[in-house]
């Protein structure tokens, strides 16, 4: 988990997407922040959505502790 704490988009970057998507005259309907919403954004084109919901949570049973 520490790896991927010091790997993951820090608060600032955070920040300024959602300054972003709040300020801007016409917004998106959804911003990605960071790499990992990127893929999973991608990912949802490609992948029927039980595909991509198994993915998810095989991800998120690695950092689940035990």
């Amino acid at each position: 988990m520490a790896t991927r704490t010091a790997s993951g988009l820090t608060a600032d970057a955070a920040a300024r997407v959602i300054a972003k998507a709040v300020t801007t005259r016409r917004p998106r309907p959804r911003y990605t922040a960071g790499r990992d919403a990127a893929l999973v954004t991608r990912l949802t084109r490609l992948l029927p959505d039980r595909t991509l919901d198994r993915i998810l949570a095989a991800n998120l049973r690695r950092h689940h502790a035990k």
